[in-house]
């Protein structure tokens, strides 16, 4: 089936085309590649699921393995694919509507086109960069920044895939919200989840679900395991759909008596005042980690009206003292897989407020981006040595040792850029 209207895919790649236009040479031609099953090792037969690089599937609209798209000034685009056999189509049923030339022509096309330059992107071979000459490489990265670009604004089809897999991801957060009570296990919650989304149209998930309670709910990643929630925890799910390598990523947290303790209602408030106030920041030409330090500044201020920190705001985040609480980067761009086309280009990523950003960059319309501040007690940061002569000036130590078992609280959503305010594409998830 066509995932995307021929017209979207043709505007795509006539974007494509015109960025290129001052970047390759007219006996210069560009090769899109899908990628390669890879296969299991002592598998004989048996390979991974495939996933098409993720350029190639947004430029044609294809899944399969093998494709590659082609491009020359001269010729414009070409679509080499691999058709499928008559064994294909009685084991794997090898339904998807392919069109183009066989990629056995590949070969024999390019040696008479006789290009002087060759380049490659998407899932490469091995070997594959070594074709790319010292003096085409600069070119190279050129195409990458240009494509890049472009993929990082979402198109009204994409929005629109965006909004039903949110949708479907909301059945298993309302699932849930009647399934946590004390007694169920992380694990059984994980299940609850995903067999829910999937009774109501998601492929699976897009990346491993994350279901951390009590003192597990500060474990950034946390594995889902059969640890029982007990009647005082917090249960922390950071989870989504996917669909065709599209999703969604969203965090919720829920106390498991139902309602919240006088502690763990400060923090929850203050991570989701801190979301607000983020995402009231995000607008066209704003840095994003200026997103970043006004999320970990409502933090700091709020972890100063608890008595955990103290000293000054501006000092707390400058030195990095706020990333004991809050050591991860606001958000990061979603849409076609969980981590969409990011910075490969920034090289020397800068740490701001303590925390690694995945995103350093100037806000775009229709870009989409999770919102995602925290603020947990990691116990391995607060016992830290190193953490407690550093931050000495603006940790209370000892009225952090209250809060060690909270956990932690992620709010997360998917915030699409637009010229007013930024557009929630997964509020249909209600918070608390």
């Amino acid at each position: 089936m066509a995932i995307f209207p021929k017209e979207v895919i043709q505007k795509r790649q006539k974007n494509v085309a015109e960025a290129l236009s001052d970047v390759l040479k007219n006996d210069e031609c560009l090769l899109v590649l899908s990628g390669l099953p890879i296969g299991k090792p002592g598998g004989l037969d048996q390979t991974y699921d495939f996933l098409p690089h993720p350029t190639y599937y947004w430029l044609t609209g294809f899944r399969s393995a093998r494709g590659v798209a082609f491009f020359s000034k001269s010729t414009g685009w070409i679509d080499f694919v691999k058709f499928a056999t008559r064994e294909d189509k009685f084991w794997e049923g090898a339904d998807e509507e392919l069109h183009g030339r066989d990629i056995s022509e590949l070969e024999s096309f390019l040696s008479g086109q006789k290009f002087s330059q060759i380049y490659k992107i998407g899932q490469l071979a091995y070997n594959d960069s070594a074709l790319t000459s010292e003096a085409g490489k600069a070119t190279l990265e050129k195409i990458h920044l240009k494509v890049n670009a472009l993929r990082r604004v979402k198109d009204a089809h994409e929005v629109q895939m965006i909004l039903n897999i949110a949708d479907i991801a909301n059945k298993g957060y309302k699932k849930l919200q009647s399934f946590i009570r004390p007694g169920v296990t992380e694990k059984e919650i994980q299940i609850e989840f995903e067999s829910e989304i999937q009774r109501h149209g998601a492929h699976g998930m897009p990346y491993g679900t994350i279901v951390g309670s009590g003192s597990n709910a500060a474990i950034l990643h946390a594995i889902p395991t059969m640890k029982k929630v007990e009647q005082s925890d917090l249960v922390l799910i950071d989870a989504g759909a996917d669909v065709y390598d599209y999703c969604v990523d969203i965090t919720r947290v829920y106390p498991a008596s139902g309602q919240f303790s006088t502690m763990q209602k400060e923090i929850y408030d203050l991570v989701k005042q801190a979301q607000t106030k983020a995402i009231e920041k995000c607008h066209i030409g704003t840095q994003w980690h200026d997103v970043h330090r006004t999320s970990a500044r409502v933090i700091a201020e709020g972890l100063k009206a608890l008595n955990i920190m103290k000293g000054d705001t501006e000092a707390i985040l400058d030195t990095g003292a706020i990333a004991v609480f809050y050591p991860h980067g606001v958000g990061h761009l979603v849409g076609l897989r969980v981590r969409d086309v990011g910075c490969p280009e920034n090289l020397n990523p800068k740490k701001y407020c303590g925390a690694n950003l995945r995103v350093d960059l100037e806000l775009k319309e229709n870009f989409l981006i999770t919102v995602e501040p925290g603020c947990y007690f990691i116990k391995g940061l607060i016992d830290d040595a190193e953490n407690r002569t550093k931050f000495k000036d603006f940790i209370n130590w000892q009225e952090v040792e209250k809060w060690k078992g909270l956990g932690g609280v992620r709010i997360e959503d998917d915030m699409l850029i637009t010229q007013g305010p930024a557009r929630n594409l997964t509020a249909v998830v209600d918070k608390i």
